[in-house]
């Protein structure tokens, strides 16, 4: 590790243990003291005293040098030493250079939590920003967004009277989730026109189903949209209703799938592979390589596979997407994954909030490293997807995914 970095990294863990000696509440914007020492009924306990990397120590006067100007100056302060807090974990994330380390507050943890496993109190609309604004991808199926009629392609405007242009989408998914029963009104405008209309919906659960299926004549599409505690279970089910409908080749849609649980992924690419089959190797700092092998369980073999992947495919849709890939059982269609080949464990802090952190990088079993360059996998047929709906009539992936699919022979056995 080059020494820039482990400096870095050296100063972050020690400022994170700073960090959570600090106590809630205000810092007098008149402290009277000396560059360095940390304001009084702020610290609670002791700041380690130096950090050592080589011959280097790290004074941490600095950083309390840095605090006190901030609430001695700042024109709206002082703030919130809470505040403060929070800022410097952020920063100890942001230090690494690395996007996918990233600090969660408590709401941010609680509402990761929910979406991994698979439902979450709200009204049930998948949105992207666009123009600055959030932009309905889709309403999900059975949600009270979808009753209310919310519809694909409609810009967000407000929420409850509060304008979301510019809005970070977590502000916005908070504001839009709530207590179940409670209303929220979304202020829409579709696309392309000028009119807008105001939309009440009632919160309720939404359990997110992570497995979607249609069958095209003798082809059975299953989309797969993350990888959650609920996958694996969806897949057996949706593999085990095709074959009761007799459906000769598969279909499996993992376009703008951003990942999620690598058990989940693991588990749901078992269901095509022989048991004990390699599915990923993970390089970590800490540990010993590792390999995540197929597990046991129900399986489909013989039913010829076409995957369909663009930039949107990441982390855990990489995984089962390089495997199937680089053991034959699967032809990949699209566009060059998103390249994000790193696995992040997930540390609960004492107040409910989580640090993200990156600990490993994954390989294929073809030996394609996904991490670092973000090159991604390369289909073995890339087909453009223009401004569309997945899995709609104007979808050329997958169009081309039937074509190639019902080329492939029957007798396809692993």
């Amino acid at each position: 590790m080059h020494r820039p970095i482990r400096a870095a990294l050296m100063l972050a863990g020690s400022v994170i243990a700073l960090c959570f000696v600090f106590s809630i509440g205000f810092v007098a914007g008149a402290t009277a003291l000396g560059p360095g020492i940390p304001p009084p009924q702020v610290v609670a306990g002791d700041p380690p005293p130096e950090v050592k990397d080589g011959d280097e120590e790290v004074d941490f006067s600095l950083f309390w040098e840095a605090w006190n100007v901030i609430q001695d100056n700042y024109f709206d302060g002082p703030l919130a030493a809470e505040t403060l807090r929070e800022g410097a974990i952020r920063g100890l994330a942001q230090a690494t250079e690395d996007p996918y380390t990233l600090y969660q507050d408590p709401e941010q943890a609680r509402r990761s939590t929910a979406h991994l496993s698979g439902s979450f109190v709200g009204v049930g609309i998948r949105i992207e920003l666009r123009d600055d604004l959030p932009f309905v991808i889709q309403p999900l199926p059975q949600s009270p967004a979808e009753a209310a009629g919310i519809g694909i392609h409609e810009y967000v405007l407000a929420v409850d009277g509060v304008s979301t242009e510019g809005m970070a989408l977590a502000e916005f998914g908070q504001r839009v989730r709530g207590e179940r029963g409670t209303p929220v009104t979304l202020t829409l405008r579709r696309e392309g026109e000028t009119a807008q209309r105001d939309v009440t919906v009632i919160r309720d659960r939404i359990i997110v189903q992570s497995v979607t299926t249609k069958v095209f004549d003798d082809v059975g599409y299953l989309r797969i949209a993350n990888f959650s505690s609920r996958t694996s279970g969806e897949v057996h089910h949706a593999l085990s209703g095709f074959q009761t409908a007799g459906v000769e080749r598969l279909i499996v849609d993992l376009r703008n799938n951003p990942g999620g649980l690598l058990d989940a992924s693991v588990s749901a690419t078992s269901r095509f592979l022989p048991e004990g089959e390699l599915i990923l190797r993970r390089e970590s700092r800490k540990e010993p390589t590792q390999v995540y092998n197929a597990i046991s369980g129900y399986r489909d073999l013989r039913t010829p596979l076409v995957v369909l992947v663009n930039s949107g495919s990441a982390s855990g849709s990489e995984v089962f997407a390089g495997a199937l890939q680089a053991h034959g059982r699967a032809t990949l269609i699209g566009e060059q994954t998103h390249g994000k080949g790193s696995v992040q464990e997930l540390h609960r802090l004492s107040d409910g909030s989580i640090m993200r952190v990156t600990t490993g990088i994954w390989f294929t079993p073809a030996g394609v490293a996904l991490a670092g360059d973000g090159s991604g996998l390369t289909p073995d047929l890339e087909v453009q997807m223009p401004e569309g709906q997945l899995g709609g009539d104007d979808d050329p992936v997958l169009a081309a995914g039937l074509e190639a699919v019902r080329a492939l022979p029957l007798d396809v056995s692993r």
